[in-house]
């Protein structure tokens, strides 16, 4: 940078010398003072990324709980299904063998059709409880992965955003800087 110094009698100007340092250490001054604003503003955005970590790494654990809970009700869900499946199959055997004897024993065919026709009811019944249990739970679960899937997708666009924004600044900083070692 070319400065244009009054010659005096024993070299420059003194005048024009301080004059030129002086207004040079205020430009530094200032580009000093935007500095270390961005450097300021990078660190809150870093700590908020960080944050954001941290939360994403809660949710994943939440997640995770959710869907081993999730498979715990599915296991007990699937022993039920099996055993009410069994119970199923006993009482329709019963009832066939029942039909079978009805000719010989008509009062005691009538009395044991009854009891399966009560446990088919109650296999039924269970059926449909474990049927709204099922709906529910999945619908319940769906939901929350639902949630948890648009608050990562928040999450990884703001900390996207957000490493994007470190990047630019880093840039702008080894341009500033650059400039100022120049």
């Amino acid at each position: 940078m070319a400065v244009g110094f009054r010659k005096s009698l024993f070299g420059f100007n003194c005048e024009d010398v301080l004059n030129y340092i002086e207004k040079s250490q205020k430009t530094f001054a200032e580009k000093e003072k935007e500095l270390t604003e961005q450097t300021d503003r990078l660190s809150k955005e870093l700590d908020l990324s960080n944050e954001n970590y941290t939360k994403l790494n809660a949710e994943k654990e939440l997640i995770a709980k959710k869907l081993a809970e999730f498979n715990e009700k599915y296991e007990e869900i699937e022993r039920l299904s099996d055993n009410i499946g069994k119970l199923y199959l006993v009482a329709q055997a019963n009832a066939q063998a029942i039909m079978a004897n009805s000719e010989k024993n008509a009062k005691l065919t009538a009395k044991e059709v009854e009891k399966n026709l009560y446990t088919l009811n109650e296999a039924h019944d269970s059926l449909d409880e474990l049927k709204k249990s099922i709906m529910k739970t999945s619908n319940d679960f769906v939901n929350e992965v639902d949630q948890l899937i648009s608050s990562l997708n928040e999450t990884r666009e703001q900390i996207s955003a957000n490493a994007q924004a470190g990047t630019d600044y880093k840039k702008q900083f080894d341009e500033v800087y650059k400039t100022l070692v120049k």
